[in-house]
């Protein structure tokens, strides 16, 4: 099919669109994680929407009210992201000890009330995601988060990125680092769980990381990275669902495969520039 005969489905529509803007705001997202050292970070929050989700369909059931699931995967998501964030701030214990037992402590709950309330079904959708089931809503919810994301990182772009390449250096000029790490962690969060509905729990954190990876890869500073990243961001999981049409192939695991050829691609393009730079002139 051509691009326009895809575009003229509803849920092909639904599926473009969302990839066009979930794929940069994740990416940009991913160039302070990945800097960081926050790639674990980010998959241990999505693997908790596991839990989220099961607490929703938990108190709908209890409670008998119409309870959006996806609100209580917000409200768990930002509660598990702001205590771990106090955690390695206020506590001796490792990063990744604090993100191991988040992680595999949350995944265990939710699977727990999952099988106490005998809904094995919310696993398929909550672990591989379909992106064609995104909606009008869901594309108004994703816009939303893609303009405070873009607003939070444009106002706070000096100090955010002072206080990820220089820490130090950031509290002795005044920035209040502390606060400034919750409110990222809390802005991972609300995107890992609107964006969890494009690749679900297992696939989601590459379109966080690989993005940010490839751009390091060939950029020479941190501008060129932002801006290669977003990039990367925009075409390849746009491309990655037209492939999945054209080939039949399952959407999230082709978006993940196309994020790790440009991966390789940067990589090759790196080797055969420094290879042609250093190559002795006749």
């Amino acid at each position: 099919m051509t691009l326009a005969e895809i575009w003229s489905y509803d849920f092909m529509r639904h599926a473009l669109i969302s990839a066009a803007i979930l794929g940069p705001t994740c990416a940009l997202l991913g160039v302070f994680v990945t800097l960081r050292g926050m790639a674990f970070f980010s998959d241990s929050l999505a693997h908790s929407a596991v839990t989220g989700v099961a607490l929703g369909f938990l108190l709908q059931e209890k409670t008998g009210l119409g309870i959006d699931p996806m609100l209580v995967v917000l409200v768990f998501s930002v509660a598990l992201a702001s205590l771990m964030a106090w955690l390695f701030h206020r506590t001796s214990l490792r990063p990744d000890t604090v993100i191991a037992f988040s992680f595999t402590g949350s995944v265990a709950l939710g699977v727990v009330i999952i099988a106490w309330l005998e809904q094995y079904r919310l696993l398929d959708g909550i672990l591989f995601g379909s992106i064609y089931a995104n909606g009008p809503g869901d594309i108004l919810r994703q816009s939303i988060l893609a303009v405070i994301v873009l607003g939070f990182l444009l106002l706070q772009m000096r100090p955010l990125t002072l206080s990820t390449l220089h820490p130090e250096l950031a509290r002795t000029r005044g920035i209040r680092t502390g606060l400034l790490n919750y409110i990222f962690a809390i802005l991972i969060a609300a995107t890992v769980v609107v964006s969890l509905r494009m690749l679900g729990a297992l696939l989601l954190s590459a379109l966080i990381v690989i993005p940010a990876a490839a751009a390091k890869l060939v950029s020479g500073s941190f501008a060129a990275m932002l801006l290669v990243s977003a990039a990367i961001g925009l075409v390849v999981p746009f491309a990655g669902v037209v492939a999945s049409c054209q080939l039949d192939l399952p959407t999230g695991p082709t978006i993940v495969l196309a994020n790790v050829a440009a991966l390789i691609l940067c990589y090759a393009g790196k080797l055969l520039v420094t290879r042609t730079q250093t190559e002795p002139q006749p």
